[in-house]
């Protein structure tokens, strides 16, 4: 019996489409990238990972199959003998990190299907580097049945048919959790948590073919991006000025300028990558930005034409505009994180992006340009407001 053509072609693309998610998930835990990775005939995949910096650690986080499995060592079988080619019925052959063989049961234990989590840490003895796992109830069960009639053994810790690890079970283990100890450094240890957390491919995967852009062959895409981003600005300061006059206009863009600023470092801490709809995002942040001070200064307005004072109707101008601005910002937020939680590639960096210009942009609006107007209603005293 065999599979037929059509079967074949089938598995192979199931295979593929779910390589996809799990690559994806693999990237994604690297940090916001926008990557984009779509399949290419019947059995290929191409990944392009915009930022990336290191493309031999991409290709090893991506390329790995990362099949987790927990076996038994066959303490009864004779290293040598298996090695010769005289492995016992139901046990297999493995070598270690070091290269040594090791004789071990071929039924798995427990697999990595059954983590719920993996984290990178530090044994809390010799501070190294470990991998710390937790199990789902169904892994628990195994891990802790397995370990209790097994006291005294050896297990292995099997990654993709290489044992890491092979240590002796002194007691039984039955929280369901553990942690993977080997010749770890703290990258390899964490490369290795993201594996584990994406899940494991259903197939290897080889790489065909390597490209790495730099950045000047996108100088007309960059340029695009910086004079919309230029002229975008220029025209909210222009209108800020021309709308509410110099003071009150310039104290606007005075916040404008450190939203942006603000936005750029918490992008730096994120490594989260301008791309295009990343810059989109900026702009429509800096749009936001300005639209809740022009709430506070038309509300200002109309508290001064309905005969209020000076300190009374700045003090109303932020107190009632504040619901507005807070339900606007409120539902671009949701809205920004739906995108994010549910979209993939550019959509969660434009998402990104617009999230972080949100939380920014009323934290300028509303306290720096309230810290600078009362620093200049204390300064001038004024009778009327320019902007009335």
């Amino acid at each position: 019996m065999s599979f037929s053509a059509d079967a074949m072609e089938a598995e192979a693309r199931r295979a593929v489409e779910q390589s996809i998610e799990i690559i994806r998930r693999r990237i994604d835990e690297l940090g916001t990238r926008e990557p984009v990775i779509v399949r290419q005939g019947v059995d290929r995949i191409v990944v392009q990972a915009p930022g990336e910096s290191d493309p031999e650690r991409l290709k090893e986080v991506i390329g790995q199959t990362a099949k987790l499995t927990f076996q038994m060592v066959d303490e009864s079988a004779d290293v040598a003998e298996a090695v010769a080619g005289r492995v016992p019925p139901g046990s297999e052959v493995l070598p270690d990190e070091n290269g040594q063989p090791i004789v071990v049961k071929r039924r798995a234990v427990v697999t990595g299907e059954m983590l719920t989590t993996a984290n990178q840490g530090y044994h809390p003895q010799t501070a190294r580097p470990i991998v710390e796992f937790r199990f789902n109830g169904q892994g628990a069960r195994r891990f802790g049945d397995a370990t209790t009639q097994n006291i005294g053994r050896r297990f292995a810790i099997v990654l993709d048919k290489k044992v890491i690890s092979a240590p002796v079970i002194n007691s039984a283990i039955t929280g369901g959790s553990g942690y993977i100890e080997g010749n770890f450094t703290a990258e390899s240890a964490n490369n290795l948590a993201i594996l584990l957390r994406a899940g494991a491919l259903p197939a290897p995967l080889t790489v065909e073919q390597q490209q790495t852009v730099s950045a000047e062959l996108g100088a007309d895409a960059i340029k695009a991006g910086q004079v919309s981003t230029i002229v975008a600005s220029v025209a909210i300061v222009v209108f800020m000025i021309l709308a509410y006059g110099l003071l009150f206009g310039g104290i606007s863009v005075i916040a404008l300028v450190i939203n942006g600023l603000l936005i750029i470092a918490a992008m730096s801490v994120t490594q989260a990558t301008l791309t295009l709809p990343g810059i989109a995002g900026l702009i429509l942040t800096l749009a936001v930005a300005v639209d809740a001070n022009v709430l506070i200064y038309e509300r200002m307005r109309d508290e001064i034409r309905a005969g209020r004072s000076v300190i009374s109707a700045m003090d109303a101008g932020f107190s009632r505009a504040m619901s507005t601005i807070i339900d606007a910002n409120l539902t671009t937020l949701l809205a920004a994180l739906l995108m994010f939680q549910f979209g993939a590639g550019p959509v969660k960096g434009f998402a990104w992006t617009l999230s972080i210009g949100v939380v920014t942009s009323v934290f300028t609006a509303v306290l720096i340009t309230q810290v600078l107007l009362a620093l200049w209603l204390r300064a001038t005293r004024p009778k009327t407001l320019p902007i009335a």
